[in-house]
């Protein structure tokens, strides 16, 4: 029985060792990839958006406030005034939210549609080369530097 054990042990790790593993660097394609930086420019710009519309609503909505407070306004002018603030400030809530659906949505999107990329290629390395995975290099408490194929996933990413 012990025999049986041990064989079946020798040979589950001759069989780990024949296999032939891979790794990319998330990090680095985030950094490096020209596709990844485009996303992430996409995402900064549109926050960018939101947030020069959100300044442009506070700034009205502190002039009516001002404007409110202001005692040489007519009670008349007031409740408008009143009721513009009100209305605005429903404006700024709206657009708040509507920004924070847009965004998670679209971030999402861009992950999604990266991380497919990344993988339809490190499929096509694995097939190519052999590789029986690829895993993320942070995984590995050491990798040797040949099987990092960061580099060839950023150039057919990039369409280098």
């Amino acid at each position: 029985m012990k025999k049986l054990i041990l064989l079946s042990a020798l040979l589950s790790t001759l069989s780990f060792a024949q296999q032939k593993f891979a790794c990319v660097d998330a990090n680095r394609i985030l950094q490096e990839s020209e596709t990844a930086i485009k996303a992430q420019s996409e995402l900064r710009e549109k926050v960018q958006s939101y947030q020069r519309s959100l300044d442009e609503k506070a700034k009205k909505l502190e002039e009516l406030k001002k404007q409110i407070e202001s005692r040489s306004i007519s009670q008349k002018a007031r409740e408008e005034k009143i009721r513009e603030y009100q209305k605005t400030e429903s404006e700024v809530f709206e657009l708040q939210q509507r920004a924070q659906r847009e965004l998670v949505e679209m971030k999402t999107k861009l992950e999604e549609d990266l991380t497919k990329k990344v993988r339809d290629i490190a499929q096509a390395l694995s097939k190519e080369n052999g590789f029986t995975g690829v895993l993320d290099c942070s995984v590995f408490v050491y990798n040797a530097p040949e099987i990092d194929i960061t580099t060839e996933v950023i150039k057919r990413l990039d369409g280098k």
